[in-house]
């Protein structure tokens, strides 16, 4: 074996060559990391590749983080990664509540992710035009980089090694989270998929080196990005078959074939993706039956028979929070919650209704989302992996490959478990209404887990049943301190008519660092319009 260092050594080293990608791909550091066994490797993917939790309350008078600059630039532990994910579709509005403070025309503090809900040119500055800065892009290379050298080690390691298995789940685990992070990055900051166009559609910068390679960085072909997510978790089902899953904050084989369902879809390969639904389905899952939930528990917790694989932080009660408390004042605060074009997605016998949201303090307010409690096992709202989902990639593969019949099967299976007996309506819908209908079942079953923005950009561009809609977020004010009114709204056209408003823009730093290679496409700032 080559030189041995001390454990701690490999975590400084490990460290050292993740803070040094601090500005993309800025790999200073040594090319790899010496380690002296694979146990070594284990700990480092839970502290510099999982990630980690916090920032969950689920109290009305919570004290709540009122600056967006502050739960987005936060360092390492703390971080919240990619909240704006919730606020830029069309299942989120502007909420205003607290008490009344102040003098002027708008007197509740002025929403942070504003920029970004209203999806204009520099979306990453706040109202005050303060910069927010958005470090989830170099983090995640960060990332990457240490994923990319852990792989590489558990190959020069696995043949002196006694644990086999051990070995197995470490590379199996590193390959599902690469993936994961860069199925990630390319669908916040590139175009979504186009099948007929993925050979030449720019994405992300693709790195699995784990040497330091002195080059600029561009943003690699569409095709060349997927392609690599789909050698990654097939590697990873490799790797995890016969590993058993020791708690839900590790990932494991049936998340990984439910990570590559998910990929295939956005894909349009099909059969791949039924194909990858079935093994998940398979196994020893089961769709939470909603007729037993009880008012006041989580819908979605850590040890629910569908929950599959979770990790990361969740903070839609940040997200709709209620009001921000300072000292013996609450002043009035402008945050988001769950847009009426959401709610009247559900129809009044649907359970998800009550097991996902709650009533603010009067009908008019509108609601919240609760799916998950907060209490003591936490699920992520962005990083989770449930079977409902696997049930709606298979029925919409099938679907989108004519296979109306089965689509109906599987897509029932699901909302079986969503109506009394009752009230559960047949299926009779087939082609481009099938496909819409099981779409909309998306909607209401994933609302609030990351799924929403990324399945309208990808709906835009399917071949077989393209879909784009116009989406508004109406703007708040407060009036003499007493009347909240509608200043006007936002509107983000459909896709084909303003493409660079679905993505986010790569940072500045990077695109300076890699020496103008990295090109954004040109966004337009959006005026209010008033009505």
């Amino acid at each position: 074996m080559k030189n041995r260092i001390t454990h701690i050594g490999i975590l400084v080293l490990i460290l050292l060559a993740c803070v040094a990608c601090g500005d993309f791909l800025e790999e200073r550091s040594q090319n790899m990391a010496y380690v002296e066994n694979v146990s070594d490797l284990d700990e480092l993917l839970i502290g510099e590749a999982y990630l980690s939790g916090g920032l969950t309350m689920d109290s009305i008078d919570a004290d709540l983080i009122s600056n967006w600059a502050s739960i987005l630039s936060v360092s390492s532990v703390n971080r919240v990664y990619f909240p704006y994910i919730h606020i830029l579709d069309d299942d989120s509005e502007e909420y205003v509540s607290g008490g009344y403070m102040g003098t002027t025309e708008k007197n509740y503090l002025r929403m942070k992710g504003e920029r970004l809900h209203t999806w204009q040119a520099d979306p990453f500055y706040d109202s005050e035009m303060l910069e927010i800065k958005d470090l989830n892009w170099s983090d995640y290379y960060k990332r990457i980089a240490a994923l990319n050298s852990i792989i590489f080690q558990v190959g020069e390691l696995r043949g002196g090694e006694d644990d086999k298995d051990l070995c197995n789940r470490v590379e199996g685990e590193a390959y599902f989270l690469r993936a994961q992070c860069y199925f990630w990055l390319a669908n916040l900051y590139a175009r979504p998929y186009c099948k007929a166009t993925a050979d030449t559609d720019p994405c992300i910068p693709l790195k699995t080196s784990e040497v330091v390679e002195d080059r600029y960085f561009a943003r690699d072909p569409m095709a060349d990005v997927y392609g690599q997510m789909v050698e990654d978790l097939q590697h990873a089902i490799t790797s995890l078959r016969g590993i058993p899953q020791t708690t839900k904050y590790r990932t494991n084989q049936a998340a990984a074939f439910a990570l590559l369902s998910r990929v295939y879809l956005y894909m349009e390969e099909y059969e791949q993706a039924i194909a990858c639904a079935d093994s998940v389905l398979k196994k020893d899952y089961k769709l939470l039956d909603l007729n037993d939930y009880k008012r006041g528990n989580s819908a979605v917790y850590v040890n629910s028979p569908e929950t599959i694989f979770t990790h990361g932080p969740n903070i839609m009660a940040i997200i709709h929070a209620p009001a921000i408390r300072y000292t013996a004042a609450i002043y009035r605060t402008s945050t988001f919650t769950s847009s009426s074009d959401l709610m009247e997605c559900f129809d009044a016998t649907d359970l998800r209704r009550t097991a996902f949201f709650i009533q603010r303090a009067s009908p008019a307010e509108g609601y919240r989302c609760v799916k998950t409690r907060f209490d003591i096992d936490e699920v992520s709202d962005i990083m989770a992996i449930r079977l409902p989902e696997v049930y709606l990639n298979k029925a919409e593969a099938q679907a989108l490959a004519g296979m109306d019949d089965q689509a109906r099967i599987t897509i029932q299976e699901l909302r079986a478990k969503r109506f009394r007996a009752a009230d559960l309506n047949p299926v009779t819908e087939s082609g481009e209404a099938l496909v819409n209908f099981i779409r909309d079942e998306r909607r209401r079953e994933l609302c609030y887990e990351g799924h929403r923005w990324f399945d309208l950009r990808r709906y835009a561009v399917n071949s077989v049943y393209p879909f784009t809609k116009s989406i508004e977020h109406v703007s708040l004010e407060v009036v003499n301190n007493t009347q909240i009114t509608v200043r006007g709204k936002y509107v983000l056209k459909p896709y084909p008519e303003d493409i660079a408003a679905y993505m986010l823009p790569i940072p500045s730093s990077a695109i300076d660092f890699n020496n103008g290679m990295l090109v954004n496409e040109v966004r337009n700032n959006r005026e209010i319009i008033n009505e």
